[in-house]
């Protein structure tokens, strides 16, 4: 699977940064999908295939840390980065421990470090595609 084949979902609650964040994938090989609304959010990641996610933690009615538990619960493979505006040390462990590959601190000042961290996350994808292409290779070949 190629990165051109990698859907990105992008959740935050501000149009501002969902447009900015939009714009910085827009020529890059993702399928991008974005949404304000986190429950409208999780219903994709429920319905269609989502390969990473970039979310806000900080969100009306559920907030993001809530959304990465239920993203990793319903499928552990879902490559998560969290963004915030309330940077504390809190949250960030929280964001790690549920899971969370990275976090970047709001406003957003250099979108080429989000696109090398949603790169690295598709490598990551990558990474895990190809062994588990072998290993059920190896089951077939295995009497």
């Amino acid at each position: 699977m190629s990165e051109s084949n990698y859907t990105l979902l992008i959740i935050d609650d501000d149009d501002f940064i969902l447009t900015n964040l939009e714009l910085a994938f827009a020529n890059t090989p993702y399928r991008v999908i974005t949404s304000n609304n986190p429950f409208k959010a999780y219903q994709l990641v429920e319905n269609q295939k989502i390969d990473i996610v970039i979310c806000d933690i900080v969100m009306p009615g559920l907030d993001g840390l809530t959304l990465l538990e239920k993203i990793k619960d319903f499928n552990g493979m879902i490559q998560v980065i969290m963004l915030t505006g309330e940077i504390t040390v809190n949250n960030t462990i929280k964001a790690f421990r549920k899971g969370a590959v990275d976090i970047f601190f709001k406003p957003l000042e250099n979108m080429e470090e989000i696109r090398k961290a949603v790169a690295s996350a598709a490598r990551r994808l990558e990474r895990v595609n190809t062994i588990l292409k072998r290993v059920a290779t190896k089951d077939k070949m295995v009497p």
